[in-house]
């Protein structure tokens, strides 16, 4: 489109999970856009948020950044985002490249995705970060754990993407499988596993801090709570989410925490969505911060509850700075509560009827829910958020109404939701 050329455009690297919110955004304010797609060997759900019609142009990354940057050379780029995950590098490298005033501090680029190199950072700025070690081989992961003698213990990738690969371990042996399981496995984002991290367990409740950060100043957009039970083996199995409201007890400690995470981490503009572990007697440790967006449907609930989100204000900082400026320390109202409820099946097999019931829509805090799974499709025993059926949204003003009918959910699923023929095969359990 030669009308678009050499004005403003914004890059976005991998506009996938939460990420195609911010392309809705854009569009709909006449920003032109041109995705970027780090690679063609992501896990295929990754792409199935592709919105081609919406970009002016698509181009994929054939690891040469200058071939890259050349590339963008008829465009005036205004700023380059993560869309999701995966994106995070590739979108840090292209920023610095471009010589971006939006750039963040590129010494710390690699700590900002690798999980061990995060924690150590942070460490280093003088903030309480779990004990761990960086391992290349079961043995020294073994070794590791052997001399820090406390079960159980976090084994995970490096640099992992959403629960995939997280084991928790209560003896060496668990710990010896678990690398085995990770270690030189291709990850979603399609890399080599080349090491794992293995770290102490925090026994706690987790929080997620979402941010949004310009010119180094931050502001916390939302705080949500995770709820995560034992399942089918597992202690990682995902409950539910909560929307908190600003008057939470823990937020004020959880932000200034976060504030100096990121800080420590050289973030200066854009978002970030950090997972962060309370723990009795001690207060927030970190579990792990991303340099992108809340992902799945985060933005969009917090929007339906509030009446804006992270990716409103992501935007923003982008492109002008206003919203933030207006927002930029106040606390936030919720208009309505929300509850996500993650389904959690116990049975494998092929799925021999829809999940997606009527009486959920029923339910009167129903507002939508989301099922990865169609009749005909493998399901497995729930383990991890990466092998749930899918999750349902509830929202409401009245919170107490929202808990009952969380109830009813789970009644449906020790009901007859899930019809299945049996497999021989077992579940994994993580």
């Amino acid at each position: 489109m030669p009308g678009l050329l050499a004005q403003n455009v914004l890059v976005i690297v991998d506009p996938f999970s939460s990420g195609r919110f911010l392309v809705d955004l854009a569009y709909e304010k006449n920003i032109p856009i041109v995705c970027v797609k780090s690679s063609n060997n992501l896990a295929e759900y990754f792409y199935a948020a592709l919105q081609p019609e919406k970009y002016i142009e698509t181009i994929d990354y054939n690891g040469d950044i200058q071939s890259l940057s050349k590339s963008l050379e008829k465009y005036h780029v205004q700023a380059v985002i993560a869309g999701s995950e995966p994106g995070v590098e590739l979108a840090d490298e292209l920023s610095a490249t471009l010589d971006m005033p939006t750039a963040n501090e590129s010494k710390y680029s690699a700590h900002r995705r690798d999980k061990y190199l995060m924690n150590e950072r942070i460490r280093e700025f003088g903030l309480r970060a779990a004990n761990q070690s960086e391992c290349y081989t079961a043995e020294d992961a073994v070794s590791w754990a052997r001399t820090y003698n406390k079960y159980p213990v976090v084994v995970k990738p490096t640099c992992s993407l959403g629960t995939d690969g997280v084991f928790f371990c209560n003896d060496e042996r668990e710990v010896e499988n678990a690398c085995l399981r990770v270690l030189g496995k291709v990850n979603p984002a399609g890399q080599v596993n080349e090491a794992v991290v293995i770290q102490e367990f925090l026994n706690g409740t987790e929080y997620v801090v979402d941010t949004v950060s310009h010119n180094g100043e931050h502001h916390v957009t939302d705080v949500w709570r995770y709820t995560k039970q034992c399942h089918n083996g597992s202690k990682f199995v995902y409950h539910g989410t909560q929307l908190l409201p600003y008057d939470t007890p823990e937020r004020e400690r959880l932000q200034k925490y976060v504030f100096d995470c990121i800080t420590a981490l050289g973030i200066r503009y854009g978002p970030t969505h950090c997972e962060i572990m309370w723990v009795p007697e001690e207060g927030p440790i970190l579990v792990e911060v991303n340099s992108r967006m809340h992902g799945a449907s985060g933005p969009k609930i917090a929007h339906l509850c509030k009446g804006h989100s992270q990716i409103d204000l992501t935007l923003d900082v982008y492109t002008s700075g206003d919203l933030f400026r207006e927002l930029s320390g106040k606390p936030w109202k919720l208009l309505k509560h929300s509850v996500t409820v993650d389904l959690i099946s116990k049975r494998d097999g092929i799925l021999m009827k829809s999940i997606e019931s009527d009486a959920f829509r029923g339910l009167e805090s129903f507002n939508f829910m989301s099922i990865g799974l169609k009749p005909g499709d493998r399901i497995s025993k729930t383990v991890d958020l990466l092998s749930s059926p899918g999750y349902i949204c509830l929202i409401h003003e009245d919170l107490n109404l929202i808990n009952e009918d969380v109830k009813r959910i789970r009644d449906l699923e020790a009901g007859s939701l899930y019809e299945v023929e049996e497999s021989v095969e077992s579940g994994i359990t993580a």
